[in-house]
């Protein structure tokens, strides 16, 4: 085995793997069918319990969630979050015993995809405070820390909000210069600096805080991070007016400063040092949430512009007829289909507990992110003049979607994570034979998913033996790589989820979900086989040389 070295990128998951994952597993031709099927289901009284929750929510949402309005007004009452806490919205996955309901990921993540019909920006501000803000607490708290604050904020009377970003460390862990050092006389940390672009910012009552502290000599910079519990009543916590942005506009986003603000020594997060490390963790399960809005908001879209084909005519007859038309709702099914079924899966890893699903997580987060955004964009386009005005909800989910690929981990920093967590430990390639769980009428799906992962490991093993430690610097290679493997694990998804369709209602009952699983089938096995066949890089040196074109000249200065 070969040990590549990852770069330290804040956006990138964390790094130990000390748990079965398996997507790593994907990089060295193995396919454990055990982790994938059958396909993750909710368990029924939990499932008894979301249907109520949903339909309550949806109920509510009729009445008070005007996504619009929020967005004209790029403000959310405080009244309606309030409402949302009321409703156990604020508190879903807190634990029973600290005032939540207790629900899982895969739970939470339905009612995610369910909120984002209505509003992203909704969906941003419960994502701020419970999968981000909340979740460092549930899962790295002591016991004291949880009694103090889960209570307030499962309730909604204390709002999170999640401060890892700063204006030169976005995705370099190195660069972050908050800084927190400790004053033993008082038995406080005395924190400074300020942190970027904070989702809540502007209310919240608590601060997941991360800053540098000291380290032994010779450690790696994320061995300098720490993790605070800081209330916004501290003297010395301020926060800049909220800033205007293209979508989610509703959302609140500042900047927070911190001025010698002294942090009780109770309230670091865990353990000094293990800051870099629990800010990678919550993020892997906030990615999954972030997906699954993705999903509610690319379902919400292909309803609305379905009604629209079927009405409108043109020529003679309805538009939803013309062929280029058909072709933007097949690849919008097929391509929501196919990350719904990702996010699901990836979820019920995640609840299933003892895993490291941080790649799966990163895949969802960058292929929903990205169908989103091309299922948008083409109901823009079904629904012309209609999509291009505001009075329709169309130029709004466009504009709320562009964020997806950016927050939480840029794609580009989720496309680097992927590959090179991948290839940190690869082996020799296995051979895949059969994939023996995959029901027998989608044998050949399953046969193009097991040709497609043999020839996977077998381009993995020739890139590391070709770039060696030179990877982490080949971005054209982590870039096709990547995406290859995000269409093999995204087909893999599909294959689960469409067998326990066909188990349970046979192939006449299961007619749709074939349809769409042999439609995307085909379509990740050509881009899968563009992305592996380019990964020599035919044109790798004339994409470096247009690209100086730009920077020599300073931008595009030609006559």
């Amino acid at each position: 085995m070969k040990e590549v070295e990852m770069p330290s990128a804040a956006g990138a998951p964390a790094q130990k793997r000390s748990k079965p994952s398996f997507a790593r597993g994907l990089f060295a031709g193995r396919v454990d069918e055990d982790l994938i099927f059958p396909f993750p289901q909710l368990a029924g009284d939990e499932a008894e319990a979301l249907d109520m929750v949903l339909a309550e929510f949806h109920r509510f949402a009729g009445d008070h969630l005007d996504g619009a309005a929020f967005d004209q007004r790029m403000e959310i009452p405080q009244e309606f979050i309030g409402q949302l806490g009321d409703l156990g919205v604020l508190g879903f996955t807190v634990p029973e015993e600290y005032g939540g309901s207790g629900f899982s990921t895969g739970a939470y993540c339905r009612l995610m995809q369910a909120v984002c019909r209505y509003c992203a920006a909704t969906a941003t501000v419960i994502g701020g405070h419970q999968s981000i803000g909340i979740k460092g607490i549930v899962m790295y708290g002591s016991e004291e820390q949880k009694r103090e604050f889960l209570p307030r904020m499962a309730s909604g009377e204390w709002i999170g909000a999640y401060a890892l970003t700063e204006a030169g460390s976005g995705s370099d862990a190195a660069a972050m210069t908050t800084r927190a050092v400790y004053d033993a006389a008082g038995d406080v940390w005395i924190i400074n600096g300020s942190k970027q672009w904070i989702t809540n910012g502007g209310f919240s009552q608590v601060f997941t805080v991360f800053a540098r502290t000291p380290a032994e000599p010779g450690s790696k910079p994320t061995q300098a991070i720490s993790c605070f519990l800081v209330k916004r009543d501290l003297p010395g916590v301020s926060t800049t007016p909220p800033m205007h942005k293209m979508g989610i506009r509703g959302s609140n986003t500042v900047d927070v400063v911190f001025d010698n603000v002294r942090v009780p020594a109770g309230h670091m997060l865990g353990r000094q040092g293990q800051g870099f490390k629990m800010a990678m963790e919550i993020l892997n399960t906030g990615r999954l949430s972030l997906a699954s809005g993705c999903i509610g908001s690319a379902r919400e879209m292909i309803d609305a512009s379905v009604k629209f084909a079927l009405e409108r005519k043109a020529f003679g007859a309805t538009i939803s007829e013309l062929e280029m038309i058909r072709h933007k709702f097949a690849l919008m099914m097929s391509e929501t289909y196919a990350a719904e079924a990702m996010v699901y899966l990836t979820t019920g890893l995640c609840d299933r507990g003892g895993l490291d699903f941080s790649i799966e997580s990163a895949m969802s987060k960058t292929f929903a992110g990205e169908v989103l955004w091309r299922v948008v964009n083409h109901a823009v386009q079904i629904n012309g003049g209609n999509g291009y005005m505001s009075e329709y909800p169309y130029e709004r989910f466009l504009r709320d979607a562009r964020i997806n690929m950016i927050f939480e981990g840029t794609n580009e920093i989720m496309r680097l994570y992927i590959f090179m967590a991948g290839m940190r430990d690869t082996a020799a390639a296995a051979t895949v034979g059969s994939l023996t769980r995959v029901h027998p009428a989608l044998a050949a799906e399953a046969e193009v998913a097991a040709a497609m992962t043999r020839m996977f490991a077998g381009a993995m093993a020739k890139t590391l033996a070709r770039h060696g430690r030179e990877l982490p610097a080949r971005g054209y290679v982590q870039e096709r790589a990547a995406d290859a493997i995000i269409d093999l694990y995204a087909l893999l998804a599909v294959l689960s989820r469409c067998t326990a369709r066909l188990e349970a209602d046979g192939e006449e009952g299961a007619a749709r979900d074939v349809t769409l699983t042999r439609l995307f089938a085909r379509q990740a096995r050509d881009r899968f086989e563009r992305n592996i066949g380019l990964l020599d890089g035919p044109d790798d040196e004339l994409l470096t040389a247009a690209s100086e074109v730009a920077y020599r000249d300073g931008g595009y200065r030609l006559i």
